[in-house]
């Protein structure tokens, strides 16, 4: 008689996970490193880190056609002493900001609200700006208040709820100065 032989069961091959990809810049003395969600695209500008669900539409230039992030880095004193007697420093520069009207023209901004971010003064501001675009912008003093590190994330505004979707995957792996800027929804 024949023994049937034991083939031996088939190993479940796996398919790697796309690594992830991260950018990194030294922003006016600051080191910015942020993961690039997979499918998006990220770079580095002369002045910040931009990534960017898509690429914009040259037929609409003011429409976003996708949502972004753009990081970017002032020093505290580059703007200008306020006679407020706010303990908040990151919402007194966004204050300032926003009551330029050369700085937000006709949008419609938000009163900034302050926050405290894995143990750094910070505030953000909304902006629907008249392109039908959706912004949050977000200030963090870093550096013993000497640097206010801005993330703008913008989107199409019929997706405006895709930011709050989107905010813990964003900056889940947010670093400045080589520490993780921790984020809990």
């Amino acid at each position: 008689t024949i023994e049937p032989t034991e083939t031996p069961a088939p190993t479940p091959s796996s398919t790697p996970a796309p690594a992830a990809k991260s950018i990194s810049a030294n922003l006016r003395g600051v080191e910015i490193n942020m993961r690039v969600p997979p499918g998006w695209n990220g770079r580095e500008m002369d002045d910040g880190i931009l990534i960017a669900e898509r690429k914009s539409s040259i037929h609409n230039p003011g429409k976003l056609m996708g949502m972004q992030v753009y990081i970017f880095v002032h020093a505290v004193n580059e703007f200008p002493a306020s006679v407020s007697t706010d303990s908040h420093p990151a919402r007194r520069i966004l204050q300032k900001i926003i009551s330029q009207p050369s700085l937000v023209g006709d949008s419609a901004v938000s009163e900034p609200q302050s926050f405290t971010w894995d143990g750094n003064d910070a505030a953000y501001y909304l902006v629907n700006d008249t392109n039908e675009n959706v912004s949050l912008v977000m200030a963090i003093v870093v550096d013993n208040e000497t640097q206010l590190v801005t993330i703008n994330i913008s989107s199409p505004s019929d997706k405006a709820h895709s930011i709050r979707e989107a905010l813990p995957e964003l900056l889940a792996d947010l670093w400045v100065n080589n520490a993780p800027m921790s984020f809990s929804g």
